[in-house]
């Protein structure tokens, strides 16, 4: 399957698959959607289109704390960023690609 597959709604002009791992990546121990807004570089409409995929896909949850929302990356979703991290890895020895994940779901310096 290709990951067009996964999320033909998604228009843009830079890759989704990246997108997403920025999205799970900066995620990882939770954040407000206009902080992750920010860092991604996507607008509020957007974002919005992608973090209702991520949590239809379990990859990402959204959860109340201190009566903010925020969003986290899943257990499933820290397990597609390994998986991509090793993808990449595999793609390009001279990757420059800074966000690496161990195999246990833990940030690793590149």
């Amino acid at each position: 399957m290709f990951a067009s597959d996964l999320f033909p709604q998604v228009k843009n002009n830079r890759d989704y698959v990246l997108i997403v791992s920025d999205i799970l990546f900066c995620a990882t121990r939770g954040i407000k959607k206009t902080e992750l807004m920010y860092k991604v570089g996507l607008s509020s409409t957007q974002l919005e289109k992608y973090v209702m995929l991520l949590i239809k896909a379990n990859l990402l949850e959204s959860s109340n704390e201190d009566k903010r929302l925020l969003y986290k990356t899943t257990v499933k979703g820290k397990d597609f960023l390994v998986v991509f991290s090793e993808l990449a890895k595999l793609l390009d020895s001279n990757l420059t690609y800074s966000r690496i994940f161990s195999s246990d779901g833990n940030e690793t310096s590149n």
